[in-house]
């Protein structure tokens, strides 16, 4: 289930703002337009890159990396949970943790947009890591919500 840009409320996560990206996507998960960056994102990369494509971004492995990682999530319509290196010209090393939430603009189930919640570490990980969710987690969460209600 892919949820409607229009239920997210960014008044009801003040505190996770300056965390959060928000991006356009299209072709799969190949054409990634940033349409809003947290001022913690914009300061692990020095600047800010809000109206960008990701080519504009990147290149080489981070960008087929980056590409591969939306495209889970618009091909499949899952949340999808990431680490991995954060390097950037003249920066110190770091260890990245990424959340990212299909969105659907329409609220038709069509993913055109993603929200990803982005951390930055010190410490460094073991390697690139991507976790596609789960149809039997979704479900059971699915299941946990409609039970609540």
């Amino acid at each position: 289930m892919v949820m409607a840009r229009a239920a997210l409320d960014p008044t009801a996560i003040p505190r996770l703002l300056r965390h959060l990206i928000l991006a356009d996507v299209a072709d799969g998960g190949r054409s990634i337009s940033y349409r809003l960056v947290g001022t913690e994102i914009v300061a692990a990369h020095g600047f800010d890159f809000t109206g960008w494509s990701i080519e504009r971004l990147t290149s080489g492995a981070t960008l087929a990396f980056t590409q591969r990682l939306y495209g889970t999530v618009v091909t499949r319509a899952v949340p999808v949970y990431s680490e991995g290196r954060f390097r950037w010209v003249d920066k110190e090393y770091h260890w990245t943790k990424r959340l990212h939430l299909p969105l659907s603009r329409a609220g038709d189930g069509q993913v055109d947009m993603v929200l990803v919640g982005q951390f930055y570490e010190l410490k460094h990980g073991p390697g690139e890591l991507i976790l596609p969710a789960q149809r039997a987690e979704l479900s059971a969460d699915r299941a946990a919500l409609a039970a609540a209600r």
